[in-house]
């Protein structure tokens, strides 16, 4: 989880699709709402930090798209058991590995920001690893820029997502003190990232993160535990 948040900070990506499969089967009960407040704390912080590199008009844009994903995530969350969302999460795993090997660069619009958000509110909220779909449509932009906006989108999605998986009976105080216990370690993942922003290589990192990803995506839907 150290370097899972640690690579957050770095390249904007990372917490979720490296650590969520690698919990899923060691401690399945971090996932999905204990993640998805480690998820808020960590885009909070790198929200504060890039603030003056959000566009306003766009993350308005994919607030209202990713409250969407985030409440059809809660309804289809309501009426799946275990074994079925064993499924989805490996489903939703490797359709967030699909978008971030495509290499397709869209036009950042209304629409794509509308399309892009729904999905990642949708993934994010089930599986708490939904970076893929905003991270494709903010590839092109600086790193800035990308931390900026993908941050702040996640600030909303996953205060949404946690309140909508609270609501329905998907989430409890009990979610909370996991969340607190992993808390040390999000932090630790966060400093640690002042030391190596500059030494890290992305695009192995990015790499691995993807080979990780994809594999226990497979694992999900293929083995039984």
């Amino acid at each position: 989880m150290i370097i899972g948040a640690c690579l957050q900070c770095v390249i904007g990506f990372g917490l979720g699709l490296l650590c969520v499969p690698v919990l899923y089967w060691l401690m399945p009960e971090l996932v999905p709402a204990p993640m998805i407040l480690n998820a808020l704390l960590i885009t909070a912080l790198l929200t504060i930090k890039h603030r003056g590199a959000i566009d306003v008009k766009q993350t308005g844009y994919s607030i209202f798209g990713g409250a969407i994903g985030v409440l059809s995530a809660a309804a289809v969350m309501v009426y799946v058991d275990s074994e079925q969302y064993r499924l989805l999460l490996g489903s939703c795993l490797l359709l967030a590995v699909g978008l971030s090997l495509t290499g397709w660069s869209p036009k950042l619009t209304m629409l794509s920001n509308l399309v892009a958000s729904i999905a990642s509110g949708f993934i994010g909220t089930t599986t708490s690893a939904g970076g893929a779909p905003m991270g494709l449509l903010y590839q092109a932009q600086n790193k800035d820029k990308i931390k900026a906006n993908l941050s702040i989108f996640f600030v909303f999605i996953n205060l949404f997502g946690i309140i909508a998986l609270l609501v329905t009976g998907s989430a409890d105080m009990q979610d909370i003190v996991l969340f607190l216990k992993c808390l040390p370690a999000i932090l630790i993942g966060w400093g640690a990232s002042y030391f190596v922003n500059n030494s890290i290589n992305e695009k192995a990192t990015r790499i691995l993160i993807i080979l990780v990803a994809s594999f226990s995506g497979l694992a999900l839907i293929f083995i039984h535990r």
